[in-house]
This record gives C-alpha cells, structure tokens and sequence, in this order.
C-alpha cells in the first residue's frame, strides 16, 4: 500500500524569514511542525532566505509505516518542501550518546522507503539533516556516520541545527 509523504493533515508551513521547527518532548504522540513564534522551542532554525512558503510534512508519529511484522518503523520527524528542493530532517535534543548515529538510521530507512515510493529525481535537490539543539554541529568525530550515510543513500548528511534554505 503506497505511503501518502504528503499528507495535507501532517503539513505546516510559513513564508517567515525564520522559523524554528519543533518536536515536543517524550513522551511525545504529536507530529514535528514549524513554529514562528517561540524560539526557544525551536530544536533547528530554518533560514528561509528564498522567502518562499516552505511546507513541513511530518513523518513521526503523523504517518503509519509498518515493518513487515506489523511493528511501526522507526521514522524521521519529517521534511521540508519548497521551489522543488527536498530536505529529510531528525529532530534530537540530546546531549551525547549516539545521537547522530540514531538519526542517520531514520534517515536512511525513511530516504529508502520515500525513494521506492517516489521519483527522487522529480527534485532539483535533496538533503538530509540531523538537527540536535544540544550539540548544534556535528563534529569531526562523527566522520563515520557521515560517511555510511553517503554509502546507504547517496546524499551528505548535514548535522547542524540551522538550516538555510538557497
């Protein structure tokens, strides 16, 4: 059964010049969603310097995607849609630990699921971010992570919490 990405009831959306996007903490039932107000909710800041309007459709707890044995799949939080361009984006607000190694895996199960779904090729660009408000940039150290997401999916795995949009 086809998977709706783009489930009206799961967008938000704005034309601000920044926003935040925000995940309500555990335990958390609500969807990811974009925030223009509150700040200091905000786990990632999207720079909106095209100032389009910018679609947020949430996957995490908006859209039902079931392993073979009926179990929910592990999701990333969502992904922002604007002139054709494509961003997946895990939401972390986490000190250490494997942070980014967690969200790489979302990431690269959910591309691959979205990628046997959908032509990716209908996008002019398509990114992948790891947005954590604790450790705002990925460093060096994660080189590992980066490096497996470029194997398992082609794309560059961004771990930074802002993200500008060109």
């Amino acid at each position: 059964m086809p998977i709706n990405f783009f489930d009206p009831n799961c967008k938000t959306e704005s034309n601000m010049n920044m926003v935040g996007l925000c995940d309500d903490p555990p335990p958390n039932i609500n969807p990811a969603y974009i925030d223009e107000n509150n700040p200091s909710n905000w786990i990632a800041t999207v720079k909106n310097n095209v100032q389009e309007i910018v679609s947020f459709y949430a996957i995490d707890n908006c859209v039902s995607i079931l392993r073979a044995n009926g179990d929910m799949e592990s999701r990333c939080d969502g992904m922002l849609l604007y002139s054709k361009k494509l961003i997946f984006i895990e939401l972390k607000s986490r000190e250490g630990g494997q942070w980014l190694k967690k969200g790489r895996e979302q990431l690269t199960t959910i591309l691959n699921i979205f990628k046997s779904q959908n032509n990716i090729n209908n996008y002019d660009n398509v990114e992948a971010y790891v947005c954590n408000s604790l450790r705002p940039l990925a460093h060096v150290g994660h080189a590992s992570n980066i490096q497996k997401f470029k194997d398992d999916t082609g794309l560059i795995l961004k771990g930074t919490n802002i993200i500008e949009l060109s």
